[in-house]
């Protein structure tokens, strides 16, 4: 009994932890954006940090990286623009040696990754973080991002990969507003 107590009191503090450090939702804004204001956009760059990317990921990265957020954008009524966009995005990959991936961050299904943690060859693996920002173009300011950290293993790296991972990414950015002509202009 006088061994229970301490495993038991062990086991909630290290429970409380690790609930602690689960991951926000999917995309979150984190600063405060008259979203009607916004109807065009531009894509800014794709930003490789990390470990070294051989040459064709990294073009390949930048080229679906632009695609994708480009086309999920469109989708949702925002009209893409060179000039005086309303707000831009970036994506930025960092490959990097982690420990573990956590099964809800993978880009695999829960059970497929739950299944590989078994074997000791993908426990310390070069993993890719896949990160999205989205800035107001006037001031330059962030106001949307989404971190997905651990998204898939560096040697999994598919044109498939990259774009399931970008549209979860983008998964949860807003519709475009349309505005009411009709209605009265506070301007």
């Amino acid at each position: 009994m006088k061994i229970f107590v301490p495993l038991l009191f062990t086991f909630t503090i290290l429970t409380c932890f690790t609930a602690c450090l689960s991951t926000t939702p999917y995309g979150e804004f984190v600063k405060t954006i008259n979203f009607s204001s916004l109807d065009t956009f531009s894509y800014k760059h794709t930003l490789t940090t990390g470990m070294d990317f051989r040459k064709s990921d990294e073009l390949l990265l930048e080229e679906l990286s632009e695609q994708v957020v480009v086309s999920q954008l469109e989708e949702r009524g925002f009209e893409p623009t060179d000039v005086d966009a309303d707000f831009f995005a970036v994506v930025k990959w960092k490959k990097s040696v982690t420990y573990c991936a956590n099964p809800f961050d993978h880009i695999d299904p829960y059970n497929e990754v739950i299944a590989r943690r078994g074997d000791p060859n993908s426990r310390l693996a070069s993993r890719l973080h896949l990160t999205l920002e989205i800035y107001e173009s006037s001031t330059r300011n962030l106001f949307w991002r989404n971190e997905l950290p651990n998204i898939f293993g560096a040697l999994q790296l598919t044109e498939e990969r990259v774009n399931d991972s970008l549209k979860l990414a983008i998964k949860n950015f807003p519709q475009h507003i349309a505005k009411d002509p009709n209605l009265p202009s506070i301007h």
